[in-house]
Formats: C-alpha cells, sequence, structure tokens
C-alpha cells in the first residue's frame, strides 16, 4: 500500500488564512515543508480520507483521478474534513461517467450521512460505518475506531472513556485502521490519545505505518480532543508495549496548527521515532 499525505494542516491552514504570528510569518519567509494545505491523505489513489476545502487543489497539485477513486473514509463532520457541496459535482452535468460508472461511496458517521444526503444521486452513495466494525471496500478491510475528538459539556451522546473520564460527543467521531494484503495503515486523525477500547482492538496487530494527530505541537496542554508531540512520544510506547507496533512500524505525525508548531526541523528534532508529515509525503509500506 502507498499513502500519500496531500495536506497537513489544521482547520486554519499553515500559515493561517488570518494571520501574522511569527510562525505563519515563517512559513511565508521559508515555504517549502513549511506551507501546509488542509489535511487529507490518499491510500492507493482509491481511498480517500477526508473530503476538506484544499481537495480540488489537490487533485491538480498531484494529478489525481478522483473519478477513479471508490471510497470517501470521512473522520467526523469538521468543514475541514468534509466538504459536502464539492461531493454535490459528482452528478450528471458537472461531471460526465461511463456507462459502467461504479458510485463514489462516502463512509462515515450519521452525522456525516446527513451532510452528504442532499447531494446523493446515481453517482454517490453513502454508508456509514460504526466503531470497530470492519467493512470489504474495494478489497481493503476498512475498520472503523472511536475518536476522542467533537466533545461538547453540553451533550449527552456518543460516550468515549479517556484517562479514567467519560466524555460526551456531538458526534461519532471515527479513525481509520485499512488493511490489505498482510500490510496496514492507522489513520488517527482527529482525536486525542487512544481509548481503552481502541489499545485493546490494536493489540498485538504490529501495524505498518501509524499516523497520529500533532495538532497542539510543541504546546503541552490539558486540551481534549487533539494531541500534541508529548502526547505522540506516550502514544507511540503504548502502541510499541501492547504490540499494536514493533520496530518496524513506520510512525508518522500530522494535522498540524500554527498554534504551538515549530520549524519542519525542530518538530523533527523533538520527536524521534517519528517522521514529520508534509504535503507531499509519499511512503510506501
Amino acid at each position: 500500500m502507498k499513502i500519500l499525505f496531500m495536506g497537513t494542516a489544521a482547520a486554519e491552514g499553515v500559515p493561517a488564512l488570518f494571520c501574522q504570528c511569527s510562525h505563519c510569518r515563517y512559513a511565508w519567509e521559508h515555504g517549502g515543508k513549511e506551507i501546509r494545505g488542509r489535511c487529507g491523505a490518499m491510500i492507493d489513489g482509491r481511498l480517500k480520507l477526508d473530503f476538506g476545502p484544499d481537495s480540488y487543489a489537490h487533485m491538480l497539485k498531484y494529478h489525481l483521478d478522483y473519478l477513479s477513486m471508490r471510497a470517501l473514509l470521512i473522520t467526523h463532520g469538521h468543514e475541514d474534513h468534509l466538504t459536502p457541496t464539492e461531493l454535490g459535482y459528482r452528478m450528471e452535468g458537472f461531471g460526465h461517467f461511463p456507462p459502467d460508472d461504479v458510485p463514489l461511496t462516502v463512509y462515515g458517521n450519521e452525522h456525516v450521512g446527513e451532510l452528504v444526503k442532499p447531494f446523493l444521486n446515481p453517482h454517490l452513495a453513502y454508508s456509514r460505518i460504526r466503531p470497530f466494525e470492519t467493512q470489504e471496500i474495494d478489497g481493503y478491510q476498512v475498520t472503523a475506531l472511536e475518536a476522542v475528538h467533537y466533545i461538547d459539556p453540553h451533550s449527552d451522546q456518543y460516550p468515549v472513556e479517556l484517562d479514567g473520564k467519560t466524555f460526551y460527543r456531538t458526534e461519532e467521531a471515527l479513525f481509520y485502521l485499512v488493511e490489505k494484503a498482510g500490510k496496514s495503515i492507522l489513520y488517527a486523525h482527529d482525536t486525542d490519545e487512544f481509548t481503552p477500547n481502541d489499545m485493546q482492538f490494536l493489540a498485538g496487530r504490529k501495524i505498518d505505518l501509524i499516523s497520529m494527530d500533532c495538532t497542539n505541537g510543541t504546546w503541552d496542554c490539558d486540551y481534549y480532543g487533539h494531541m500534541g508531540i508529548n502526547d505522540n512520544l506516550r502514544m507511540r510506547k503504548k502502541l510499541l508495549e501492547n504490540g499494536a507496533a514493533d520496530e518496524h512500524t513506520i510512525f508518522v505525525v500530522n494535522h498540524f496548527s500554527h498554534n504551538g508548531l515549530a520549524s519542519y526541523e525542530e518538530m523533527q528534532k523533538r520527536l524521534p521515532g517519528f517522521i514529520v508529515s508534509y504535503d507531499g509525503l509519499e511512503i510506501s509500506i
């Protein structure tokens, strides 16, 4: 399998859309790996992970054939991970399709289904996927796991456990394990550290590539819903200890906010054992 990290920033991008902080100025001045579009990735040109506002730009930048995509794996309904109006263009008139066209299927939680419902047509379908449910998708085994994200103190739905606490979410945020022919990729964005249920499910799997959220960057805080470098280092240790990973596992960090972000070189120094992702990074396993 091959994964292409198309965009590696959080919602505001790097440099951020409306910002002149020190890191955004640094990104403008240095360019290259410091410039990050909104998050999204592609596996083998077939499965796209999230479909945010930079998806069209990514198609052009990486010369991708979106008509050949078989599935969109959507983590949650935040606007930087799903721009449903763009999916409305996968219909006759906006696009022209071969007679044997197979509908592009959007996989996600119930809220994702509500967001894409107005745009469903013979060329676009939706399928709900639930935590710890594995579906066969275009020859891949795709399992959704529970993400600690979209936390709302006013919600009484979608509970998840972390650090002995129960958190409630506005929607059932997910992340994904993708497996094929003995190879596996875990794409864990947006989420805090993994729940006990996640860790139990992943134990002993010796995953080939694990990509973790690093939105908080160098900011060491008590915020729940994303990870930073200290969380990443701690999670790597836990995953190695329970056999979800081993000495051959490739660890990647992804999904960066300009808040708490250091230069690419500095982030790489602070995250031994990890590859710091950048827009255009491609890894084969």
